[in-house]
């Protein structure tokens, strides 16, 4: 008989947010959105409920590239795309996950203890439920780096201050370079 197990990595790092990160963030021009179309693999698409204000800022993946490569190069990873979310009090953002190929990260910018935390649950919740969640608790300049089809949410917020910058990462692989001879392919 054999016994199977799965590890899925959740990695907290910390870059410091200085003046320059909170001048640009707060420069971006943010909507209030609600009911955000569906996201994620087809097969487990899940509304994405949420009351943030929301922009994605093709300007801020560069800023972002420049501010956190270097955590991303540790593990591999390469920006896809990023976007600013700010959270009032009672704005949440309900259960939801990625796109399963996607490596995702958050970025905690501005908040307080009051700041709602960022929950994750295991792969299947809700459907499986086995107990287990990790919270996160809000503290700036915290980054969590974690695979996009973990189940994650941020409960209602208790401030009017949780600025968060999100996004998802590709894996960036590694080749070395082959040299062989065609006389390995030729048959005899």
């Amino acid at each position: 008989m054999f016994k199977h197990g799965f590890i899925y990595s959740i990695v907290e790092d910390f870059v410091k947010i200085d003046k320059e990160v909170l001048n640009k963030i707060n420069k971006i021009k943010l909507e209030k959105k609600e009911n955000k179309t569906k996201v994620g693999f087809p097969a487990a698409q899940t509304a994405m409920n949420f009351t943030s204000f929301y922009k994605e800022n093709k300007s801020l993946n560069g800023f972002i590239k420049n501010k956190l490569n270097h955590v991303f190069k540790k593990h591999n990873l390469s920006l896809r795309n990023s976007w600013v979310q700010k959270y009032l009090k009672n704005d949440y953002h309900s259960l939801h996950t990625h796109e399963i190929r996607e490596t995702s990260f958050v970025w905690f910018i501005e908040g307080d203890e009051t700041s709602s935390p960022l929950y994750f649950y295991d792969v299947g919740y809700p459907l499986v439920d086995t107990h287990q969640t990790i919270k996160i608790k809000f503290i700036p300049g915290t980054l969590v780096i974690f695979p996009g089809f973990i189940p994650h949410e941020v409960r209602p917020n208790k401030n009017n201050k949780r600025l968060i910058v999100s996004g998802n990462l590709l894996w960036v692989l590694k080749r070395k370079s082959i040299q062989l001879s065609v006389k390995q392919y030729q048959k005899t």
